[in-house]
């Protein structure tokens, strides 16, 4: 076989595998929104390292949630979100003067 009739089967066989390879993949049905929920806390004050965060959503595709970080000037700052329908992220974003977070286990 030359070498040009070799060159076209293998640029055939890579056509062949890119069109396969790059197919889209089969729509899947949607259905309501699994419920979950999740926590986490990191405190190091030796560090004055203190932030954390929660959230959790229902079968019904809402979502509640907040994260509080300790800023460098002392301050904590919370922030809570609600998610709901089309709302979007709607936040309510609160800071408390001279925080002392450490060991309070929020």
């Amino acid at each position: 076989m030359s070498s040009t009739k070799m060159l076209v089967c293998a640029l055939v066989v890579v056509c062949v595998s890119m069109r396969h390879g790059l197919a889209a993949p089969a729509p899947q049905e949607d259905g309501p929104p699994t419920p979950y929920e999740y926590k986490y806390d990191v405190e190091d004050p030796e560090k004055t390292l203190y932030f954390g965060a929660n959230e959790s959503g229902d079968a019904q595709g809402k979502v509640v949630g907040g994260y509080r970080v300790l800023l460098p000037d002392g301050r904590l700052m919370n922030v809570e979100y609600t998610v709901e329908g089309e709302s979007g992220f709607v936040p309510k974003i609160t800071f408390e003067n001279n925080a002392n977070p450490f060991g309070q286990g929020k």
